[in-house]
């Protein structure tokens, strides 16, 4: 009952710590901001499409028509939606302070992970517990709280740990692997690539440091251990679930080979976003120097302890070996993962993108620090365990006591020292912190830098009191006066750091409503299309403008050549002509021509006029989804039908019930050659397993 219990309370504690994202309505509430408003709209329009049990494949009002099954921001396959489908069924829709719930979720999710992850390591459940609810609400988790599926993602790896773990002991052969498919499919399906990615570069390591410490019989003691089957059972888990993901995984790489910057091999993109030496020291001292997309600070408590710890192994090596083999490999792994987010200032980054698949299609590497959040709250729970222990076993004894606290509090002076003289080394090099701290303040709500040395100065001073009042008392549970503390200080110092990243002091939209995503389509037939950079519509009004990288090549292409072609004599023409090809007069989306190879827009439209007046007799729209398109037009001669929308490789035409070929207009949009008389046109987005 008392574990239950527990479990149940590191679930509870992101939503109490988040509480001003989870309450509506009050004037302590805030709205997520930046892209949690394109996220939140991708989930709706899955939802409404769900509801009517149709899978969305194609998003229609994106830069002119985007791929959404294999976007890997809209959580296509993400199990839990399924969940969400039968909430936005009976509660009339899905609000943005729902979605803000669900967001929230995912860090509930993450802390049951890593509490089973830690008990399987034979961590004891106390201590397993305050270093899961200081974890997971660190400000590298509440950053990525703009990134629902971010969350999701990065939710479902402590669950791969604990199966990797489990599996190792012979006693459960079926369990584990189960464990390992699931939260593999549930963490890739859940939409953020990068994370999903990055988690090689744990999992991997991870596996290979417990078979070493089990071969060791370090920590770990498994009488005839086979690592053949250990490797077997792990094998055929994950290949199982990358089995099942595969045409999700192979629909993301198409759509990504479609996107300029996303192709790889591209190293101004893939290191546009720097992260260095000094972002990591602030990231673990003072957040304000560091990039906000690579913070993962923890508070100073809890980096007084683990540092303190894992200096006083050093010191006494000969009695804590194993302790300090686990620590120092841990170390190393840490500055390994942190120089490789250094970029083009790391010779080993540099390998990667070179030879490691997929490494060259990312950026933003200072992202990657995600990936040490869950082997900290390791390192931390182990911390407080044993400065317990020393409290409890050796600071009651007097005749001893007194060196080994005198040691302790050498140690934690020095450690606390090499800190506030980084935190003001970085509060005085403005160079160094005004590369973030401008744009920090102005989404970080309050946020003071120099707070973060003052809450240090507390947070050491009265940790150092509690370790004195701990060895002093002569009680039961004297533990607790050093715990509590510790727990208290370092929850404020992270709510400092972390509580408002990315947030908006407005109202959170509650309203609920069914969109009715299929009428909304049909209307966007008849409804002007918006030429700025936009994302998906919730509204009949559709977007044609692009991202670098995101859109599709094909149509910056097309724009970037029609900028070239504009001259002072043709420049009102040539945007007039533009605006009605893309429907931004009036969102008309289909055009008949005599032929399709015209060298400019201008001529296409003046063919267009010019068609209609002499051969069309009829058009109408029988059907328009978003994901298939049937219209009958009725025409004097043979022509070309111009369906404004972009090409994608799944797409199929037919005319006439007839598969036809569909050619490309402009290099990006669709047309399909169609005969004198009438024709039944239909388009499909037809993906492979589809």
């Amino acid at each position: 009952m008392k574990t239950i219990l527990l479990y149940a309370a590191v679930f509870i504690w992101p939503f109490i710590y988040c509480f001003r994202f989870v309450i509506s309505g009050e004037s302590f509430s805030l709205t997520i901001s930046n892209d949690f408003y394109y996220l939140y709209d991708l989930k709706v329009y899955q939802l409404d499409k769900l509801s009517n049990f149709i899978f969305p494949l194609w998003s229609p009002s994106e830069s002119c028509g985007y791929p959404f099954y294999s976007n890997p921001h809209a959580q296509a396959f993400y199990p839990l939606n399924l969940l969400l489908t039968i909430f936005y069924k009976i509660a009339g829709g899905y609000s943005y302070a729902d979605h803000q719930k669900f967001t929230v979720l995912g860090l509930s999710i993450f802390s049951v992970g890593l509490l089973a992850w830690l008990r399987s390591l034979n961590v004891n459940i106390i201590y397993a517990v305050i270093a899961v609810c200081l974890v997971s609400v660190s400000s590298k988790m509440t950053e990525i709280l703009r990134f629902p599926n971010a969350v999701h993602t990065v939710a479902w790896i402590p669950f791969i740990l604990y199966g990797c773990t489990v599996a190792a002991s012979k006693k459960n052969k079926i369990f584990p692997a189960v464990i390992i498919f699931l939260s593999t499919i549930l963490m890739i399906s859940a939409g953020y690539s990068y994370n999903a990615y990055h988690s090689i570069f744990l999992i991997i390591p991870y596996v290979l440091l417990l078979v070493f410490l089990i071969r060791k019989n370090i920590c770990f003691k498994i009488p005839n251990f086979s690592i053949t089957g250990y490797f077997i059972k792990l094998l055929i888990s994950f290949s199982s679930a990358v089995i099942i993901c595969y045409p999700y995984i192979k629909g993301i790489l198409g759509q990504m080979n479609n996107v300029a910057f996303r192709k790889g091999k591209d190293f101004e993109f893939s290191t546009f976003y720097k992260f260095s030496f000094e972002d990591t020291i602030g990231s673990l001292v003072y957040p304000p120097a560091a990039p906000i997309e690579g913070w993962y600070y923890f508070g100073i408590a809890s980096l007084l302890i683990v540092s303190a710890v894992f200096i006083y192994f050093i010191l006494n090596k000969t009695e804590y070996r194993n302790e300090l083999i686990i620590f120092s490999i841990i170390f190393v792994w840490y500055c390994i993962i942190s120089y490789i987010t250094y970029g083009e200032n790391s010779f080993l980054f540099k390998i990667l993108w070179d030879y490691f698949p997929g490494f060259s299609r990312l950026r933003v590497w200072g992202r990657m620090n995600v990936i040490l959040v869950p082997v900290y709250c390791f390192m931390l729970a182990y911390s407080i365990k044993f400065i317990s222990k020393l409290i409890e076993n050796k600071f009651s004894d007097l005749k001893t006591g007194r060196s080994i606290f005198l040691k302790t509090i050498v140690v934690f002076v020095s450690v606390y020292l090499i800190i506030i003289s980084a935190q003001i080394y970085l509060l005085k090099t403005t160079e160094v912190q005004q590369q973030t701290i401008n744009y920090t303040k102005n989404l970080n709500m309050g946020l003071n830098e120099s707070s973060f040395i003052v809450i240090g100065v507390i947070t050491f001073a009265l940790t150092l009191i509690s370790l004195f009042i701990s060895w002093k008392i002569n009680i039961k549970n004297t533990v607790s006066f050093f715990i509590i503390p510790v727990f208290i200080l370092n929850s404020i110092d992270l709510y400092n750091a972390g509580s408002l990243q990315w947030a908006a002091k407005i109202k959170t939209n509650t309203e609920r409503k069914i969109l009715n995503i299929d009428e909304i389509n049909m209307q966007s037939l008849n409804t002007p299309r918006n030429d700025k950079l936009s994302m998906i519509s919730l509204t009949p009004v559709f977007n044609t403008g692009y991202a670098d990288e995101w859109s599709f090549e094909s149509l910056k292409f097309f724009l970037d050549n029609f900028d070239n072609s504009i001259t002072e004599e043709n420049m009102e023409k040539s945007l007039m002509s533009l605006n009605e090809l893309t429907g931004v007069n009036d969102g008309k989306r289909f055009f008949l021509t005599e032929k399709i190879n015209t060298g400019s827009v201008i001529e296409f439209i003046d063919d267009s006029h010019k068609f209609d007046s002499l051969n069309l007799t009829d058009l109408k729209v029988e059907k328009y989804n978003g994901d298939e398109l049937i219209c009958n037009v009725t025409v004097k001669s043979d022509g070309y039908f111009s369906f404004i929308d972009n090409w994608d490789p799944n797409w199929k035409a037919f005319v006439n019930g007839q598969e036809t070929e569909i050619e490309k207009l402009f290099g990006t949009f669709k047309s399909v050659k169609i005969g004198k008389g009438s024709n039944s046109i239909e388009f499909k987005y037809c993906p492979d397993f589809f």
